[in-house]
């Protein structure tokens, strides 16, 4: 393990470094960050709104606070890309020395002009779709974000496309009215490239970029190396900030399937005919994306900086539900080199190891209706045990325990890093 962690800081450091030190990934990393303290404080309503005891959350039902706690979890969580398309855009200009809240504001608005602007129904709704807001919209956020940053940088650097006011003329009136030559000119080539895409199959730039990712994936089987295979792919797609929505939901209509096909067969006390997919599929992920709780845990005993110390205790509670934003975006492990490795490993590795157990006989029933009605919040060690029985959470501390080992060197270096500069 010295060995390794030696090898590590030797070659994967330095290139980490390296990419530190690009203003693009600089201004990505920041801009997510800068999200982190709405999706701490949401990630406790989301656990409530989706509480994992059926009494409990059926009482607040009743009570009728349950469509409150919806409401900051689809005002913060589920809006998500919104904020990413301000921050990095702003983050970008501002490492640029240009001006970060009107770069922020132009491709937050360029953001909502490429966005649909009607719902679909008998009589179409002028409104915007949150779909495209959330998961399904953070992937052109970031894209959007840079490009109008970039954009705009570059357009405030000729001097001839802004608007000098004499001094007389108040700061706040005349840093407004620089860039609005600029600002006419970026609308212009969004207007541009949503008219391209109002003619297109596509009809708009969400959808193309979604189909583009999930479309070489529709094709494939249900067989358990291709789960493994998506569920590990989208775990890479996600250190980029690609949601894993995006590729996961061409699966799970499959998984499904499997679990109502499987049904009559539960319930008759026969043999499990998809079997090995839905155990698969269980743990494809053994707690939250990455399965980062073993990541959590270890920070929380092991973390010699202050600042891990620290985050681990907020980003905690709601890990253990599932809701691992927090991480995803705080830590972060987005565009970090140095998670890269054990993030996308997850999910090969506690897939493999339930294929395994499916394999030599270890687990061999499965419940399709829980495994279909089981809140998504339920901490995965208490789900997996209702599901597949004490064999189910065997697995899981067994799929804890590797990949506590999986992320204990890279998250050494980690510490190390914030330790050494917390020094400094």
């Amino acid at each position: 393990m010295k060995n390794f962690q030696k090898w590590l800081e030797k070659y994967l450091v330095p290139f980490s470094n390296k990419l530190g030190q690009n203003k693009v990934l600089q201004s990505i990393s920041s801009g997510m960050v800068m999200t982190l303290p709405v999706t701490i404080g949401a990630s406790v309503f989301s656990i409530f709104a989706s509480f994992p005891i059926k009494p409990v959350a059926d009482w607040f039902a009743k009570v009728g606070i349950t469509p409150s706690m919806s409401a900051i979890v689809n005002g913060t969580m589920n809006i998500l890309a919104v904020f990413i398309a301000f921050t990095i855009a702003y983050n970008y200009a501002k490492s640029c020395k240009e001006n970060g809240v009107v770069a922020g504001l132009f491709s937050l608005a360029s953001f909502f002009v490429l966005m649909p602007q009607s719902v679909p129904s008998k009589k179409p709704v002028n409104a915007f779709q949150m779909t495209y807001m959330g998961s399904e919209g953070i992937i052109v956020a970031i894209i959007l974000s840079i490009l109008i940053g970039v954009f705009y940088v570059k357009l405030s650097k000729n001097k001839k496309l802004t608007i000098k006011l004499p001094d007389s003329v108040p700061s706040m009136v005349s840093s407004s009215i620089e860039p609005l030559i600029i600002g006419i000119i970026i609308f212009i080539t969004v207007f541009i490239v949503r008219a391209i895409f109002d003619f297109s199959q596509f009809k708009n730039v969400f959808d193309f970029v979604n189909k583009l990712i999930t479309t070489p994936l529709l094709h494939v089987g249900g067989s358990p190396l291709t789960l493994i295979l998506v569920f590990a792919l989208s775990n890479v797609l996600f250190t980029f900030g690609i949601h894993p929505a995006a590729i996961e939901s061409v699966v799970i209509p499959l998984v499904i399937s499997m679990m109502v096909g499987s049904t009559p067969a539960f319930q008759a006390g026969k043999t499990i005919p998809y079997l090995s997919n839905l155990v698969v599929f269980a743990f494809s992920n053994n707690d939250a994306a990455g399965s980062t709780l073993s990541l959590v845990i270890m920070g929380l005993f092991l973390s010699k900086s202050k600042r891990y110390k620290e985050f681990f205790k907020v980003s905690a509670l709601p890990n253990l539900f599932n809701i691992n934003e927090p991480i995803i975006f705080g830590m972060p492990i987005v565009l970090n080199p140095i998670m890269f490795i054990p993030f996308a490993l997850s999910s090969f590795v506690s897939s493999s190891v339930a294929l395994l157990a499916v394999k030599i006989g270890f687990i061999t029933n499965y419940n399709p209706s829980l495994g279909m009605g089981m809140p998504w919040t339920m901490p995965k060690i208490i789900a997996d045990t209702m599901i597949m029985g004490w064999q189910g959470a065997v697995v899981w501390l067994i799929n804890f325990l590797l990949m506590f080992l999986v992320y204990l060197p890279f998250f050494r270096i980690a510490d190390k890093q914030a330790f050494e500069e917390e020094n400094k």
